[in-house]
């Protein structure tokens, strides 16, 4: 017998959102991105979103460049720039679930990005 294996789902990391469409906005995934559900985002400073890169600040305390939001499905941008729905405000999302900027051996990335988050209004849970 064959066995299927399910991974992630879209959407999957979502705990809870504001009512109807509040937690939520449509943006540009940059071209050349292929990312998972769940990636952490930042502004490219053209106004396309990129993955989160993570880079800190001089103090090493918080992210250079904020979270601007998170991918909600699965897309490949890699052939060109694709509009995509990001959770942006007032939501509550799994941890474990959430695709983080890679952290340095200084460490810190994490415990950044989550600040970010929360200056969002998005609970990581």
């Amino acid at each position: 017998m064959t066995t299927l294996t399910i991974g992630a789902r879209d959407e999957e990391f979502i705990l809870s959102e504001a009512n109807g469409q509040l937690s939520r906005t449509n943006a540009t995934l940059k071209s050349g991105q292929n990312l998972v559900s769940g990636t952490l985002l930042e502004d490219d400073g053209t106004g396309k979103l990129i993955g989160s890169t993570g880079d800190l600040n001089t103090a090493g305390d918080e992210l250079s460049t904020p979270i601007v939001g998170i991918l909600c499905r699965r897309t490949d941008a890699t052939d060109g720039d694709v509009e995509v729905s990001i959770i942006d405000w007032g939501a509550e999302v799994k941890d474990a679930f959430l695709t983080y900027p890679v952290e340095s051996t200084a460490g810190g990335e994490k415990a950044a990005a989550q600040a970010s988050l929360r200056a969002l209004g998005i609970k990581v849970r």
